[in-house]
């Protein structure tokens, strides 16, 4: 896994380039990639990663305690708007 880092032009609205709820959603589903609907903490990783995180563990490591509201160690399809709500405050740009 690389990094790969976006920036905003010099003078544009970062606002507009900011990811979409739905972008952050589709990038979340495509990490379940045994489709069990279930987000581990390697998968989260995996998106934050995608994101273009400085540290993806620890932003996954931060999500999971934020988000996991039974403290399963998971992130269920419950869980999943609060686990996109989070990323989206983040401001990611980077999408992919």
């Amino acid at each position: 896994m690389g990094y790969s880092y976006s920036v905003v032009p010099k003078g544009a609205d970062p606002l507009s380039y900011r990811a979409s709820k739905q972008q952050l959603r589709k990038v979340f589903l495509d990490c379940d990639v045994d489709d069990d609907k279930v987000l581990t903490k390697e998968e989260v990783k995996v998106a934050f990663d995608r994101f273009g995180a400085l540290f993806p563990g620890f932003r996954a490591w931060k999500a999971l305690r934020r988000v996991d509201k039974n403290r399963d160690g998971f992130i269920s399809m419950d869980e999943l708007d609060s686990l996109i709500e989070y990323a989206y405050q983040r401001g990611y740009i980077n999408v992919n």
